[in-house]
């Protein structure tokens, strides 16, 4: 090949290096866009927290589940997020009442349809076996589970730095911040101040809020704080999805990815 035809090879590579194709630039906008959070699952296509509602989240564009943990009376960890098995099962009772072995032979799926007849509520450990190299996860932490049985199982699991952490009990957050450091903390404010009172028991790593919350002060503070933000869209509408489209936070933590994944890509190609 003479010389200037090598230059001119090379002047094309950095001009398409430049200017993308469509395709390649869609991509790019994907990967820059919003996170989806789901939240039990892809809960109206499958029933909440278990296998299947995870994994239709993922079908649909979810980066990240949350499970609920909650403990049985020998210390196993589920994902349920109810106190009791009553809703979600055909077991009565709290959870923490019962062995795991009469756990396990519930049904936790023919509640939502008999399609998923004979589907069990999943211990933590298969959950995170099951996503391993495909989501993080959220884990809202239920009073009562053992914390220091969780984190061991989050490190043996390699989940240090592919998940984050809600307690609704300040004492079991305190707990975790001694036992596990370096995991990363969400907490839930609705503006500057609020969010400020929780960065001094903890460093928050996610923050979530309503979508009306979500000003360009917050996000600039969060931005400087290295705090994402989160919208909380649970139960939400087409409407309320717009919304948090166009408020543009780094993560939704919602029920219908199928329906969201759908609205982000008509923006994305408008």
């Amino acid at each position: 090949m003479k010389l200037h035809q090598i230059l001119l090879l090379h002047i094309a590579t950095s001009i398409l290096a430049l200017f993308p194709s469509p395709i390649y630039a869609q991509k790019m906008m994907y990967q820059d866009s919003i996170e989806i959070v789901v939240h039990r699952g892809a809960n109206h296509i499958a029933p909440e927290n278990t296998i299947p509602s995870a994994l239709a989240a993922l079908e649909h564009g979810a980066g990240w589940i949350e499970v609920d943990v909650r403990k049985s009376k020998d210390n196993i960890l589920y994902n349920l997020h109810d106190e009791t098995l009553d809703r979600t099962t055909n077991g009565k009772g709290p959870i923490q009442d019962m062995l795991s072995k009469d756990i396990e032979k519930l049904d936790a799926g023919s509640w939502f349809s008999s399609r998923f007849t004979g589907i069990h509520v999943p211990r933590i450990a298969e959950m995170l076996d099951t996503l391993q190299g495909k989501a993080h996860i959220f884990f809202d932490v239920k009073r009562g589970t053992p914390i220091k049985d969780l984190v061991i199982l989050v490190r043996q699991k390699g989940y240090e730095n592919k998940s984050f952490f809600w307690f609704a009990d300040s004492e079991m957050l305190k707990e975790f911040i001694r036992i596990a450091p370096e995991m990363k903390i969400k907490v839930n404010a609705s503006n500057i101040v609020a969010l400020k009172k929780w960065m001094k028991i903890c460093t928050p790593a996610y923050v979530e809020t309503d979508i009306l919350n979500i000003t360009p002060q917050f996000k600039e503070f969060c931005k400087s704080n290295h705090i994402k933000i989160m919208a909380a869209i649970q139960n939400a509408s087409e409407k309320e999805y717009k919304k948090a489209i166009e408020a543009h936070p780094d993560l939704v933590n919602l029920d219908r990815p199928e329906l969201f994944i759908k609205m982000l890509r008509q923006e994305i190609k408008k």
